[in-house]
């Protein structure tokens, strides 16, 4: 589990250049296993603010330059918005605007192996981070909400001039018990076996062979040297950006080989999958993509 601590200034009259000054830079604290939380993933989200957007309207761009929020997001603030629904982020852009943070990052939007309505997000936070394969959850099961609304969330973001970022699980699907897939897991990975590493847990993580070619907590390690996994995520990506999106934040990192790495198992991955969603997004909006990744630690990374 994850927690996201940022710097908040408040937003007065007269302080804009001295916000931005402040706002350089993003800061990100990811730490395992900080909190616990007992609301259910429908109703976890909170208010950041009392004061809920009822004055946007649809196309009016005026309020991004109302709130002087930066465009560039590596000089800016990203609210974590960890398990919020896009409905609830939706209702507190104003207040998000309002705070000074130019994005937002949502959970993993992909179909989860199991639902989450209803389900504790104290014990249960994990299984967003347990794909079934790489398209955005459609099915109604998921208490983020569906693709209609994630759509909805991200035009009304843009509304405000602020960025959406969308976590990326593309180093492993969900399990059933041990390293086997769980039901709901795309059939064509399971039934390909180049797609996947061995099952093998990683048992030694100072080595980048062991973290990138083996599995992590039990969950089926996907062959991301694979063209076949390349493509798959990079369709992912693309249908996000369709939807809205304007950034990565891709989960365990650290677990996907480079193009420099020595020892046989170095892959285009990063190359493919990054540098193709760039060029997507430039295409489609003119603007640049922002990704970043996960290490948790600094062994073999």
């Amino acid at each position: 589990m994850q927690l996201t601590v940022y710097w908040v200034v408040e937003k007065k009259k007269g302080y804009g250049k001295m916000r931005k000054k402040l706002f350089r830079r993003v800061v990100s604290i990811t730490m395992a296993g900080l909190m616990a939380f007992t609301a259910s993933f429908s109703d976890f989200s909170g208010t950041l603010m009392a004061k809920a957007d009822t004055n946007a309207q649809p196309g009016d761009l005026s309020a991004a330059t109302d709130y002087g929020l930066v465009d560039n997001v590596q000089d800016g603030v990203i609210l974590h918005c960890w398990n919020w629904s896009y409905s609830n982020i939706s209702a507190n852009m104003e207040a998000i605007a309002e705070a000074g943070y130019s994005a937002v990052q949502t959970s993993p939007i992909q179909a989860a192996k199991e639902g989450t309505t209803g389900k504790s997000v104290g014990t249960n936070w994990w299984v967003y981070y347990q794909p079934a394969g790489f398209w955005i959850d459609n099915s109604g099961n998921s208490a983020l909400g569906n693709k209609a609304e994630f759509k909805a969330m991200c035009d009304k973001a843009e509304q405000y001039g602020i960025k959406v970022i969308v976590d990326v699980v593309a180093n492993h699907v969900g399990n059933k018990t041990g390293n086997n897939f769980a039901d709901t897991v795309d059939p064509e990975i399971k039934n390909d076996a180049s797609m996947v590493h061995t099952v093998t847990e990683n048992s030694n993580y100072s080595t980048r062979y062991e973290n990138t070619q083996k599995c992590i907590c039990n969950c089926p390690d996907l062959n991301t040297g694979n063209s076949k996994i390349q493509n798959k995520v990079l369709s992912f990506l693309k249908e996000c950006i369709d939807a809205g999106a304007d950034g990565f934040r891709f989960d365990a990192a650290k677990h996907i080989e480079t193009a420099e790495e020595t020892g046989g198992f170095a892959s285009q991955f990063w190359p493919t999958v990054v540098n193709g969603a760039k060029s997507y997004y430039k295409e489609k909006t003119s603007g640049n993509l922002y990704c970043y990744g996960e290490i948790l630690d600094n062994l073999a990374s």
